[in-house]
């Protein structure tokens, strides 16, 4: 299976620039290509959280949008130490 390239995005594990996107479509970096796919629960209501690209790059979204509209960027649910 090919993966698309993708630009100006950071990777949903460490928030390093992401050169690719894994198999669920989520941009990661050389390093995290090859992880499953990451998945996040929306801490209000419980849904799972979609990544989404929005006018200023790809965010974590609820799935209950638009009854639940929590929003997450990519880099605050990176498991990146600083």
């Amino acid at each position: 299976m090919s993966r698309k390239e993708t630009k100006m995005a950071s990777c949903v594990f460490c928030g390093e620039s992401a050169t690719k996107q894994n198999q669920e479509g989520q941009p990661v970096c050389r390093d995290h290509a090859e992880q499953p796919p990451k998945n996040v629960e929306c801490p209000d209501c419980g849904l799972p959280m979609k990544l989404k690209e929005g006018q200023y790059g790809f965010f974590w979204g609820c799935e209950g949008y638009p009854q639940c509209q929590k929003t997450f960027q990519i880099q605050d649910l990176t498991d990146r130490e600083d």
